[in-house]
């Protein structure tokens, strides 16, 4: 028998006789039922929907498919809305350590990192995901607000720049600029990233004076009389 027809008849046979739920264990693949619980969570969690809806319908996944990666990330960023940083950190490894490649994985493990203290750890993860992120604006946009939050203000600077160059119609690319430029003392550089969003209609002045951040450069007499209009 060749070596390719005895692993498939030994697949064939384990599958028989280990019962449904550990053939779909082994295959990762989610069957209807969980692939529907699993979408109803993602589109409340979207939607800012919920947040125990979230967790209740991804655990009905996990607790069928523990090793399911979308859920796992899930479930960990469902965990530190809720400020449950410690098992957010559980899931956010054991994404990783599943999917070593998958850049928002290593970027939920930075935020979970540094809400659990772990800044060594949560750099480690920021950097593995900046280089996976390419140049999806969005994860750029993340990668930049913990950066910030690490207080690695040139890395939160290029990321953000990434971001806006990625995607120049992304309000929240330039929101994100100007918060590093404003971090970084740099109030002509953010006034100016501010007015182009502003003349290119892309921003919204309520929500510049509304940012704890940006309200520091608000009174910028360039700015100022389009944030009054």
């Amino acid at each position: 028998m060749c070596n390719r027809h005895w692993w498939t008849t030994l697949g064939l046979a384990v599958a028989l006789f280990a019962g449904p739920v550990t053939a779909v264990q082994a295959q990762g693949v989610r069957p209807p039922e969980l692939n529907v619980q699993y979408h109803r969570a993602e589109t409340a969690w979207k939607s800012g929907a919920s947040v125990l809806e979230v967790k209740a319908r991804v655990d009905r996944v996990l607790e069928v498919l523990p090793n399911d990666v979308e859920a796992l990330k899930l479930r960990a960023q469902a965990l530190l809305k809720m400020n449950r940083d410690a098992e957010a950190l559980t899931d956010a490894r054991r994404a990783v350590r599943l999917r070593p490649k998958d850049g928002e994985a290593h970027l939920i493990l930075c935020e979970a990192a540094r809400r659990n203290g772990d800044a060594e750890g949560a750099e480690r993860a920021l950097d593995a995901a900046s280089e996976l992120a390419l140049d999806d604006a969005a994860l750029h946009i993340r990668l930049s607000w913990n950066a910030m939050l690490l207080d690695k203000l040139g890395k939160a600077e290029a990321f953000a720049r990434v971001a806006m160059a990625s995607d120049p119609d992304e309000a929240a690319a330039y929101y994100q600029l100007a918060r590093v430029f404003v971090l970084q003392q740099q109030r002509e550089a953010a006034a100016t990233v501010l007015l182009n969003g502003l003349n290119k209609s892309i921003l919204d002045p309520g929500a510049i004076t509304a940012d704890t951040v940006l309200v520091h450069v608000v009174d910028h007499p360039n700015l100022r009389p389009l944030l009054e209009k």
